[in-house]
């Protein structure tokens, strides 16, 4: 796994910080960086977001079934919601 369990999950969690707050209309604060990278409009570029959390979560999901449920560490994994 290339992200720690603590790590993916944080990175998952802002993630959908940024997807909510874009999505109830502040895109221009949240997505603004982005829009000017892809060269794309607001609807673009959380669309583009959608695909990076549901690709993290597949990621996330695929790596804790290939460790039987634990992190790299050992430790057991906790569910979390996407």
């Amino acid at each position: 796994m290339l992200y720690s369990s603590s790590g993916a999950v944080e990175l998952i969690k802002r993630l959908e910080e940024v997807h909510l707050r874009a999505s109830q209309g502040s895109g221009d604060a949240y997505l603004s960086t982005l829009m000017v990278t892809m060269g794309s409009n607001e609807a673009e570029a959380l669309q583009r977001l959608k695909s990076a959390r549901l690709t993290l979560a597949k990621y996330y999901a695929k790596c804790t079934m290939i460790a039987g449920g634990h992190d790299i560490k050992g430790s057991r994994i906790g569910i979390i919601a996407v």
